[in-house]
């Protein structure tokens, strides 16, 4: 089954959110490694966002995977980037600009195109 593999998948992998992004997270939230995709010609072609959303729209949602991580943050990721991200240590964390919350990840600004062409290094290299 998809869930099974998926879970296997992610063992040992962890999601670390910093001082700053739990104090910026509220109760009723949860963060989201959402999928796009960007190419027409080829299904697997896409990237990887951050964003907020409802604790509720995460958990009912089919297309999110919770990710395991420290704490009790928490995040998730759409069932098309969860294998890409499946053994990385990802840091997220939050900045204030304008009275915006804008949480970011350590992944590079390309994460998902590089790992839909196999150009990423090794988990926690």
């Amino acid at each position: 089954m998809r869930t099974v593999t998926l879970a296997r998948m992610g063992e040992g992998r962890t999601v670390r959110l910093t001082p700053a992004a739990m104090e910026q997270l509220r109760d009723d939230e949860a963060l989201v490694f959402d999928w796009h995709t960007i190419a027409i010609c080829c299904a697997a072609a896409g990237d990887v966002s951050l964003r907020r959303t409802t604790r509720a729209e995460a958990e009912r949602s089919r297309s999110f995977v919770r990710m395991p991580g420290e704490g009790s943050a928490p995040v998730y990721a759409h069932r098309r980037a969860y294998p890409h991200l499946a053994g990385r240590a990802i840091t997220v964390d939050c900045r204030r600009s304008l009275g915006m919350r804008r949480f970011t990840s350590d992944l590079p600004a390309d994460f998902g195109l590089r790992s839909v062409f196999g150009r990423l290094p090794a988990p926690n290299s």
